[in-house]
This record gives structure tokens, sequence and C-alpha cells, in this order.
């Protein structure tokens, strides 16, 4: 077992990592964690969820919440995993995995045959993650979810839950899960955004007032060009989103030359290429006319 978790280790994360810190790859044993940071590095969330108090606020705030909106957490966190599909013997990755509870549901998706890697800006997190989550396919580790650890193209399934209203850049961190991931695997994150159809009533208007990321709009023009299959769905009362795509191999495939009926005519591609910068609209309405002439005798002619 412990060569295939060195085995694992050396296959997900980048080359210059296994390098780096190959001695305690090699000891890294089912419920131990790697430290992936850079000495002396730290940000705002760094101190946030790294003080004494941390680990209290954030299980208070979540018994809270599930208290609110009636939800059991367990059932409630392994109903989104499985928006995924099967996850069976599946390679997943959870970003910001917080204190592990995550990771405890996708184990049971997963199976013996699957393998869960996760993350964590924090090192109290995740330190009580690993306690928590002591399996051998489980691996976990302190790291930045704005430059993660691991090679491209390496997971079946990304998942991010709660959090990413606070990256100080949404967009790099939706990328960075869209990079490990599969061709054809997928990515889902989600995070506080009352519904739009909500929002001035007094229920959206409350959720708002008791905190402001619930006012965070859904990051849709983050996604990268490569998503499709795109779906989004809000939970825990229509307070939070979930937005799942598919990673594809490059822009959506579609016919760009099939001619426009009519007198305009045309494909999309010469449509958008095609424009005379600085014509004159007199004389574009004239060409219009000419072009709808021209079409009208064509039709005519064919007249028995």
């Amino acid at each position: 077992m412990k060569d295939f978790r060195v085995n694992e280790l050396k296959a997900a994360l980048k080359q210059e990592l296994v390098d780096e810190f190959l001695p305690s790859i090699e000891g890294c044993k089912g419920g131990n964690f790697l430290n992936l940071m850079k000495s002396g590095k730290a940000d705002i969330n760094t101190e946030m969820y790294d003080n004494d108090s941390s680990i209290k606020i954030y299980r208070n705030f979540l018994e809270w919440l599930f208290a609110t909106f009636r939800e059991d957490e367990g059932t409630f966190r392994k109903s989104c995993l499985a928006r995924f599909g099967n996850l069976n013997s599946k390679k997943i990755l959870i970003t910001s995995c917080g204190l592990g509870e995550d990771v405890s549901a996708a184990a049971e998706l997963v199976g013996n045959d699957g393998v869960i890697h996760a993350q964590d800006l924090s090192l109290k997190f995740v330190e009580l993650s690993s306690q928590n989550n002591s399996l051998d396919n489980v691996f976990i580790n302190v790291s930045d979810a704005l430059s993660l650890p691991y090679c491209d193209n390496y997971f079946d399934a990304v998942y991010h839950f709660g959090g990413i209203n606070l990256f100080g850049d949404i967009e790099l961190a939706i990328s960075e899960m869209e990079r490990v991931c599969k061709v054809g695997g997928h990515v889902m994150f989600g995070d506080e955004s009352v519904a739009m159809h909500l929002r001035d009533s007094d229920y959206g208007k409350m959720f708002i007032n008791n905190n402001s990321l619930w006012k965070e709009v859904l990051p849709l023009s983050h996604l990268p060009l490569s998503a499709s299959n795109i779906d989004i769905s809000y939970v825990l009362g229509n307070c939070f989103y979930l937005i799942k795509f598919t990673n594809s191999d490059g822009m959506p495939w579609v016919e760009m030359d099939v001619p426009n009926i009519g007198h305009r005519g045309g494909s999309v591609r010469k449509r958008y290429f095609g424009v005379l910068e600085g014509i004159e609209e007199t004389l574009r309405n004239a060409l219009y006319e000419k072009a709808k002439a021209k079409q009208s005798k064509a039709k005519q002619s064919k007249l028995p």
C-alpha cells in the first residue's frame, strides 16, 4: 500500500514538486498530509483560517447554515457530489476542502478503487481533515487553489463548494480546476448567491442583509472557453448555486459557413469578417435594396 500511495502522488503532482518534496512523498502514509506551500507565503485567507478560533467559527457557521435550510449536512454533501454521475473508481479532486466533510462524502462514492485528492490553504484545516479521513486512497495537502500542485488533465472530476467568492482571482481558480481536469471530465463549483428572482423579495433581502456575500452574482463570465454542457442549479433555499460543466477540447464545434437565407446572405463567418469598415448607412441600405431587388427578380424568373 505504501508503494501505491507514493506512485499515486508521483503521478498526480507536478514533476518539480515531486523532485522538491520527494522525502515527504515517500513517507506520506494514510492519515498524513503534505505541506506544499513555500515557507513564508501567506495571505489574508491563511491568517483568517489559521488562527486559534478559526475551526470553531467555521463549524458554527456550517451548523447554523444547515439548520437554517433544514438540510442534513452529510446527505446534502453527498447529493451535490452525486451530480457528477457515477464516481465509482474515479479520480476526484476537492479544492478548499475545509475540515474534509466533502472528502468523507466522496470516499463513499468513489469506493476502494477510486482516489481522492484534496487541498486547502489552511494548515490547521488540513491537519484535521487528514485525521478525519485516514484512508489509503485519500491524499490531502496544504497548497494554493490559485496554483494547484497537480499535473494537467489528471482528474475525472474536480469539485469546490463554498469560499470561491473570497478568492482573489475567481477566474484563475476556475481555470486551475479546468486545467487539472481530463478532457471529457467534469468541473463543479458553488457558493453563496441568492437567486436573481428572489433578490427583490423580503426573503432575498433578509439573507443579503445577514451576509453580504449572498449578493454575489454567478461568475459565468469566468468560465473557460472549453466549458460545455453547462448546468446551473440552485440549492439550499435558492441561496447557493452550483455550476457544472464538461471540460471539452477547445471551443464548441459548429459549422460557420452555412449560408443564411435572405437578402443579407453570407454565413456566420462571412457576416463577421466581411463587414465593410466605415460604410455609411445610406450606402449600406442601398446595397440591401439592390440585393432585395436581385433576389426578387431571380424568383420571378423561375415562375412559369
